[in-house]
């Protein structure tokens, strides 16, 4: 393939800032539009870039915004060369700074619909000079029998641009599968297409007969449909996975207002030049420059290294870095580009070993479908050739044409997708179809309690120890706000204090509590009591203890508030086996929680977070597959080794790397809605491959014994995708106006 593009303008710095996500030392990640990415094959390929470039270290593809997210080592591979490389191969990247999303899926769009219209053109016209043909007029008729060969020659000179643009189509990624040792589905259509072709044109030359060619544009017309039909599936059907992320559920941001306060804004809102609050623990949501404190970025969630950069005032942070410590100032220079952080929630780093049997089934009966498919159609040509010579091209290409593995792979995503976009309208935010199987096979379900089970906003709360004074709160909040724990922001919302002091050397040990120093010569902890340094505390309450200069001044009581309907949601979640890991040390919350829940339940109090990430690897060793339900931060290990890890909030205020879904706490009582859905769409991708098979089996069946000729079997191909589109949308929309309407 020759390379036309010059791609060296993307060596210049100020232009590869444009369309560079991260860049640190040897490591650059970038993100192309890539418009030739059309169907399953693509994907594969796309997606195994390092398998062909020794230089390229991953490659995840967005199919619905057609784009390709590329980590490459840029000391060895130039942005230009990795683009020209992209082209080399097939897929060459579309470069647009003004509007490269939009002005690219138009010309995508006019480009198919153009083909559409010449198809149906040459179709409609060969069709209408084919009905002498077919009424037996070309036998009778003395006119037509003199000039049929001017309907001939004309026939195929209408067919030609079509079978040209098909076959150049098809072709082109036929032959990039051979390379790669793939038998795709384009293998069987080129071949189809240019043997049809070739005898057609044998037998009008000859004067033997009139052709195929109306079978040849039928099909183009037909499969030009069917690709359309797919693209609209995927882009307007499938849009969980479109969805901007800002959108796809409420995320909100601390941002500095013009009277120089904080508050909380969506980051729908956020726009370029705003200010905004970066606390310990949270993703930065947009490039910035730090105009305030001290930064310490975890990259991991961008690259899936762990290594902790120091940044300087005015230095630039890329959108995805995690801030380790005291809460930062940032500037934003970029608009929020939701895609990205959309591929940052899905990426494959984060992802653990997919438990997915759907996926590797649909994707094994398509490797192996095109094979089995072109061996079917040799035997059928070889058998008809010793009975009915004439049959012998009817019934070899309707085999070819008649089946397609297309509704196989729309099969899983289309259930699993359309039952996505119903949960998120509940409240109930999942990353990906490849979870949505994880949740179909749980059968351990663990809860966390702070946060999870009770709601920190209504728990009521009390201070024991010295009265404090302004300066004592302002102290403990200026700590305080660089938190994001449940009861830190309970604690902030029951002082509500708005001056701080500025905190140095702030450190938070996950699960225990935070520290800092202030004024350099005071120094605060806040955390449990034994965090504090109490050894012999005997409050049974959730107790929150603070510390000044070593000296303890008293700590706050949390009466713990359960949720609205928690007896009702463990009552129907009887069939799965319940776990409650807590690092509450309160045994009357024990005893509590014994009496409400189901038999077998088993409670664990005092647990640390290593602790529940020990916990949930035992039993997983033992065969269950867990659900941790907890908040993203104390629990993020337990959340990543679970199966599905999901994060609950009140308002959700950031996202996290280690969960493969968002909960809204107002939403847990329907938690045994979504697994019981989930189960139930697990269920409907069966029969979807079931219909498939069988109607492929049908119309194989049918082909090898001559009762279809290729031009039925053009029409019938598009409607096995047509079949499992409408059995997924009229199936989940019916699951979803019963259960969750």
């Amino acid at each position: 393939m020759k390379i036309h593009e010059n791609f060296n303008f993307l060596d210049h710095e100020k232009i590869a800032e444009k369309i560079i996500d991260y860049k640190y030392k040897n490591i650059t990640i970038v993100r192309f539009l890539i418009p030739s990415i059309y169907c399953s094959y693509c994907i594969f390929i796309l997606e195994n870039l390092s398998n062909y470039n020794k230089h390229i270290f991953e490659s995840t593809v967005d199919f619905s915004n057609k784009k390709v997210r590329i980590t490459f080592n840029n000391k060895n591979l130039k942005l230009s060369n990795l683009a020209k490389f992209l082209e080399k191969i097939g897929y060459p990247p579309s470069i647009n700074f003004k509007n490269i999303k939009k002005n690219t899926q138009i010309n995508i769009n006019r480009k198919l619909i153009g083909k559409l219209a010449i198809s149906f053109f040459c179709f409609g016209n060969i069709m209408l000079l084919s009905i002498p043909e077919y009424i037996g007029a070309s036998k009778e008729d003395i006119w037509f029998f003199e000039h049929k060969n001017f309907f001939h020659y004309l026939m195929l000179i209408l067919a030609c641009p079509v079978v040209i643009f098909s076959f150049i189509d098809h072709i082109k990624y036929a032959f990039l599968g051979l390379k790669k040792n793939i038998f795709n589905m384009d293998i069987p259509i080129s071949i189809g297409i240019f043997v049809l072709f070739l005898w057609s044109c044998y037998e009008i030359f000859f004067d033997l007969g009139s052709g195929y060619f109306d079978s040849l544009t039928g099909f183009s017309f037909f499969l030009l449909i069917s690709r359309i039909l797919k693209i609209y599936t995927h882009n307007k059907i499938l849009s969980f996975d479109n969805k901007d992320y800002k959108s796809f559920y409420p995320i909100y941001i601390s941002k500095i207002n013009d009277n120089k306060e904080e508050e909380k804004i969506l980051l729908s809102s956020l726009k370029k030049g705003d200010c905004i609050i970066i606390k310990n623990e949270e993703i930065i949501p947009a490039d910035s420059i730090l105009i305030k404190g001290r930064a310490l970025l975890d990259n991991s969630f961008i690259t899936g290294e762990s290594y902790l950069k120091r940044i300087k005032i005015g230095e630039h942070i890329y959108a995805g870095s995690k801030q380790k410590g005291e809460a930062i100032y940032l500037k934003i220079i970029k608009n929020i580009d939701q895609s990205y952080l959309s591929f940052l929630w899905n990426h494959k780093k984060f992802k653990k070993k997919e438990l997915f049997h759907l996926y590797s089934i649909s994707n094994k009966l398509s490797q192996y479908f095109t094979p089995i498919i072109l061996i079917i159609s040799i035997i059928t040509g070889i058998y008809w050739s010793f009975f009915n010579f004439n049959k012998v091209f009817q019934t070899t290409f309707s085999v070819l044409i008649i089946t397609c593995p297309c509704a196989l792979v729309l099969s899983t995503p289309l259930i699993f997708g359309n039952i996505i976009r119903f949960f998120s309208k509940k409240g109930f935010y999942v990353k990906d179809i490849f979870t949505m199987e994880r949740i179909s096979n749980i059968n351990t379900i663990i809860f966390d309690k702070t946060g999870t089970l009770t709601d920190t906003n209504k728990e009521k709360i009390f201070f024991i120890g010295k009265i404090l004074n302004f300066k004592d709160k302002k102290i403990i909040v200026s700590l305080l706000r660089h938190s994001n724990h449940p009861l830190s922001k309970r604690i902030l919302k029951e002082l509500s204090i708005n001056e701080y002091y500025s905190i140095n050397h702030f450190k938070e040990k996950i699960g225990k509590g935070i520290q800092g120093v202030i004024n350099k010569n005071i120094n605060i902890k806040i955390g449990s009591p034994q965090y504090i340094g109490i050894k012999d505390f005997k409050k049974k309450e959730t107790t929150v203890a603070i510390s000044i200069n070593n000296k303890l001044i008293g700590y706050f009581i949390f009466r713990n508030f359960y949720r609205k309907g928690i007896k009702g949601i463990f009552k129907n979640l009887i069939k799965y086996k319940i776990i409650i890991l807590s690092g509450d040390h309160n045994e009357l919350e024990k005893k509590y929680l014994k009496s409400i829940l189901p038999r077998y339940s088993k409670i664990f109090f005092n647990q640390k977070p290593e602790d529940k990430l020990n916990y949930i690897k035992k039993i997983q060793k033992n065969g269950e597959k867990v659900m941790m339900i907890g908040d993203g931060i104390n629990d993020s290990s337990a959340l990543n080794q679970s199966e599905v890890g999901v994060a609950i909030s009140d308002n959700i205020n950031s996202f996290f790397p280690n969960c493969d879904a968002f909960l809204q706490s107002n939403s847990l009582n329907k938690i045994f809605l979504f697994l019981k859905i989930s189960k139930i769409s697990y269920k409907l991708v069966i029969i979807n491959f079931i219909i498939s098979l069988f109607y492929n089996f049908i119309g194989i069946l049918f082909a090898i014994n001559g009762y279809l000729n290729p031009f039925i079997t053009a029409i019938l191909m598009p409607l096995s995708s047509f079949s499992v589109i409408l059995f997924s949308i009229l199936s989940t929309w019916m699951i979803s106006r019963r259960f969750l309407s």
